[in-house]
């Protein structure tokens, strides 16, 4: 399939197979490219331009994007060996792009249209994918086959996903899902669920783009002149506002007098609006206010160091995270997971990691060239060793007094 015929518009009729609810959508793409449900058109770039829509965007995709991903083989014993090499799926999948490429813009789509595509162009010789073709999730719809659909190359009830001018199967496609009702063949996400919040926030913007951009003081010209008609008060209006808004000075007669309104935005409400549009943001995206900007911070010194951690325990992150191991776990081979390496993510400060090694030596389940492998540090060589074991403290003497002397071997004689 050439490249071309993917850019085409589509209009493609869903029918539920258990329903029997029919569901046409179209696909308009190109630039300003968008996609209709139900008739009505759905903008994904234009919402973008929300900050607090952008930079929950951009947490999310940035972590799962920019860590690494490794894949672990599953032992009889219950443990897991990571193998290496890594496969080509968990770090370059795409190969035009790089990982942390298509990772995020498979994140972005997950979060907006709840779903992220990508066509599984070859497979290695143990058939795990080798070459993956991110495609737009707006470009992509998935059916179960009915029994009227003339599809000969499919079964009735099989999924699969129409991208441009081509079916493809449910085990050629990588299908990353988000939440979704039982059943459902497609996932939910921001777009399609909070359009109208995001519009409402956009609205905002510009209600108060308007109200302080004209350079124009609201309050009541007032005339006191009998004569005066609707068409004189229509012009003495329109040459006021245009006197206002260039900044140059207004000149009245003693029949009309200006007075003012007192206007800020706080007393009109709308600066509330916008901070509560961030704790809507927040909800809509799954993050915390406060990195979104709220400026109601309470966080203390430690709160802040956990903040890696936070964001994958309280976070719509963890969800996500899950929702890609479980998925590109499914195309390893049997036997095989992929993990998302969140040391990075979760690293303590410099202080705290080395009490906690410390902890790990002195407890005995750690050893001290273990501890500098987590530290990218290589083995200790035998003279630091030896200096290391000189200097060490000895272990600390038992509860309740020091320890006892070692008694000499003679002392031990004719004792029972």
């Amino acid at each position: 399939m050439g490249f071309g015929q993917l850019l085409r518009n589509i209009t493609v009729t869903q029918t539920d197979s258990v329903s029997g609810q029919t569901l046409m959508e179209t696909i308009v793409t190109g630039p300003g490219a968008y996609y209709e449900s139900g008739g009505g058109a759905r903008e994904f770039r234009g919402l973008l331009g929300v900050p607090a829509a952008w930079r929950a965007t951009q947490l999310i995709t940035d972590v799962i994007g920019g860590i690494p991903w490794h894949a672990y083989e599953e032992e009889p014993s219950g443990l897991a060996l990571r193998r290496y090499p890594t496969p080509r799926l968990l770090v370059d999948p795409a190969g035009v792009d790089t990982r942390v490429t298509t990772y995020s813009s498979w994140a972005m789509d997950l979060i907006w249209h709840g779903n992220a595509i990508a066509i599984i162009w070859s497979r290695d010789a143990e058939g795990e994918p080798d070459i993956v073709i991110p495609v737009p999730a707006e470009y992509a719809f998935v059916k179960r086959v009915g029994i009227n659909d003339n599809l000969p190359a499919f079964v009735p009830g099989e999924i699969i996903y129409l991208i441009g001018q081509e079916a493809y199967a449910a085990r050629d496609i990588l299908h990353i899902k988000g939440l979704c009702r039982p059943g459902a063949t497609r996932g939910l996400g921001v777009l399609e669920q909070h359009f109208d919040t995001l519009s409402l926030d956009i609205e905002q913007r510009k209600q108060a783009r308007a109200a302080t951009g004209a350079g124009i003081p609201l309050g009541v010209l007032k005339s006191e002149d009998p004569d005066l008609t609707q068409t004189d008060a229509d012009e003495l209006s329109t040459v006021w506002a245009s006197r206002q808004a260039t900044r140059r000075v207004a000149v009245l007669n003693a029949s009309t007098t200006f007075t003012p309104l007192a206007w800020n935005p706080t007393e009109s409400q709308l600066l509330d609006a916008r901070k509560f549009g961030h704790v809507e943001m927040a909800l809509v995206f799954g993050v915390d206010p406060e990195w979104l900007g709220s400026g109601q911070s309470t966080e203390t010194y430690r709160n802040i160091e956990q903040s890696g951690i936070e964001l994958i325990r309280r976070s719509s992150l963890h969800g996500h995270l899950a929702r890609f191991e479980a998925t590109l776990s499914a195309q390893l081979r049997p036997g095989s997971v992929a993990r998302a390496n969140l040391d990075s993510v979760q690293r303590a400060d410099t202080h705290g990691r080395y009490e906690s090694h410390k902890l790990g030596i002195d407890s005995g389940f750690l050893t001290d060239d273990e501890a500098r492998a987590i530290e990218n540090m290589p083995p200790l060589t035998p003279e630091q060793r030896k200096l290391i074991k000189a200097n060490r403290p000895a272990p600390p003497a038992p509860f309740g007094g020091s320890t006892p002397a070692k008694p000499a071997p003679g002392d031990l004689k004719g004792k029972v």
